[in-house]
């Protein structure tokens, strides 16, 4: 982890670290457990207070992050060696995160971490989670767990918020609750991260299916893309592969699945939902998803083995439920059976698809290697029209040069 230090997630024990951009988010967050406001403003970087806390800007990673409310943060590509690790929903699950990181050699000095929302709620590590928005190499954007309570509160300071999993809320000071909903009203709901191998978008739950990237960015300020972009599940659940266009990389999270998933370039990575187990994290310059620092395939034969294999064993457990005259057992694995099955069949529709997409470009290939000339020209230039934006035409060009 470099020379930086994480919270101690006990209460009264947070610790002091190398890279804390935000010092006065920090002595505000070492504060909120002994209800009490430090009024030290952060400064700008010329002297001036920065109260509304506006930017991010952080020296030793290269990085300029804009946090306005419907705005989209970008994010940079710094040196060589950086790395940027987009995380699925974190629900103040710091540990999980942590452990996740260090598994992948994280560095807090020229590494990134990306969050795709939902970083409050549920989880146990409030003050650590809570800290992370003053570090210099986190972002995040905003999730609809941050919106609920956003809302809540700007309609009445004074209510008992505690809905989806928001007991933490109630252990605030009153008098330090403005100043945390500020916090978060200034995450933005996209960021863009400027890599070597392409735009990669977050946001954290959709993109309205059959717009392109720049056209969504460019519609935050419309309160019904703002929804699918805070709450949609479209995409996941119906499974569409067409993936978004504009852009080489997609990654979201809002919507719980069993393991990661992909749809075309569209990323899901909450694979937790703030419950047991590790978080996703994806490396943008690596392109893989990594859980419990171990990376997960995303190849669909292997994924249909493994998930045949489960249904199998519950089908199994349900046969001997069902003799043995248990029925609550019975009810609870036969739907069990029933979500395995479903996520079964649309894993299969992704592999269908697929095959018929790599024979499809085989079959191009050696049509392709039969041709001399300017014939063999026109046909590679219309194969990378065809797959321009893809992974396909970065292999082709690899192959047959520019």
């Amino acid at each position: 982890m470099g020379d930086h230090q994480f919270a101690d997630q006990s209460v009264g024990q947070v610790s002091t670290g190398v890279y804390y951009q935000d010092v006065a988010w920090f002595r505000h967050v070492q504060c909120l457990v002994y209800h009490q406001v430090v009024p030290r403003p952060c400064l700008d970087g010329q002297g001036r207070a920065d109260h509304a806390w506006p930017f991010i800007k952080s020296p030793k990673i290269g990085a300029t992050c804009r946090h306005t409310r419907h705005a989209v943060a970008d994010i940079c590509d710094g040196q060589i060696s950086d790395r940027d690790f987009v995380v699925g929903d974190i629900h103040f699950k710091t540990t999980e995160l942590h452990k996740g990181l260090r598994a992948l050699g994280f560095d807090s000095a020229i590494d990134r971490v990306i969050a795709v929302g939902d970083l409050i709620d549920r989880g146990p590590g409030m003050l650590d989670g809570l800290k992370l928005l003053g570090e210099a190499w986190f972002f995040c954007v905003q999730g609809n767990h941050e919106q609920m309570l956003i809302n809540a509160y700007r309609e009445n300071p004074q209510a008992r918020y505690s809905s989806h999993g928001a007991g933490w809320w109630a252990t605030i000071a009153d008098e330090s609750k403005g100043m945390v909903i500020e916090k978060l009203e200034q995450l933005p709901t996209a960021i863009e991260i400027q890599s070597a191998r392409g735009l990669v978008g977050v946001v954290h739950a959709d993109v309205p299916a059959g717009i392109s990237w720049q056209e969504f960015v460019g519609s935050l300020d419309n309160t019904q893309i703002e929804e699918i972009a805070l709450w949609g599940r479209e995409r996941i659940i119906k499974h569409y592969r067409d993936g978004v266009p504009g852009i080489w990389r997609v990654c979201s999270g809002h919507t719980w699945i069993p393991k990661p998933l992909r749809l075309g370039n569209f990323l899901a990575l909450d694979c937790t939902g703030g419950g047991d187990g590790p978080l996703a994290i994806y490396c943008v310059q690596e392109d893989a998803i990594y859980v419990d620092g171990r990376p997960v395939s995303l190849d669909s034969a292997e994924s249909i083995s493994e998930q045949l294999q489960e249904l199998e064993n519950v089908i199994s457990q349900l046969k001997t439920e069902v003799n043995g005259n248990r029925l609550i057992e019975s009810q609870s694995l036969s739907r069990k059976a029933e979500a395995l099955a479903k996520h079964a069949n649309s894993s299969w529709i992704i592999m269908r698809d697929e095959d018929a997409e790599s024979e499809k470009l085989i079959n191009a290939l050696h049509g392709l290697s039969l041709l001399t000339g300017e014939r063999r020209g026109a046909k590679l230039d219309e194969l990378k029209a065809r797959y321009s934006g893809t992974q396909t035409e970065q292999l082709l060009q690899r192959l047959f040069g520019a």
